[in-house]
């Protein structure tokens, strides 16, 4: 049953969430000077660093150090073919939005993390696939709206 009036009880938003990482620093590096997000804070003895997106949206990222054989990658397997899917049938968790996929997916590869599928465009959207230092499987996004498209006509 869809329940379609509002209830106080209802999910409003996501606050935070949490990736596990085996080297805090290098992750730290990769999602701030890589990916551009804003490092909150960091208590690098203890494990835990609070990454957020430099404008404020969405929620914060706090990644936490463990053990290798402790960290579970954040990606699945998904049964059909699908245009978002790896040629491994991987699906991303995780998906970012940025204003200028090529300049990203140049950083990324500079950095030489490993990337799984080159940049596509469509009509509506571009995107590509690459993985973090822990293997966690990331899909990166521009949108075309009619901001960015009027800006390709300037």
């Amino acid at each position: 049953m869809l329940n379609k009036k509002e209830n106080g009880a209802d999910v409003i938003g996501y606050c935070c969430m949490r990736f596990p990482v085996t080297n805090l620093k290098k992750s730290v590096d990769f999602y701030c000077d890589i990916l551009g997000f804003k490092l909150i804070s960091a208590d690098y003895s203890f494990g835990e660093a609070h990454v957020s997106l430099k404008n404020g949206n969405g929620p914060g990222i706090f990644l936490m150090e463990t053990k290798p054989e402790d960290v579970t990658q954040l990606k699945f397997v998904f049964p059909r073919s699908f245009f978002i899917t790896s040629s491994t049938g991987h699906v991303t968790v995780i998906e970012i939005l940025t204003n200028d996929l090529l300049a990203l997916h140049e950083r990324i590869k500079q950095a030489g993390a490993h990337i799984d599928n080159e940049p596509v465009f469509t009509n509506d959207f571009g995107y590509f696939t690459f993985y973090d230092p822990d293997g966690h499987y990331i899909r990166a996004v521009e949108e075309k709206n009619e901001f960015n498209t009027q800006m390709e006509a300037d």
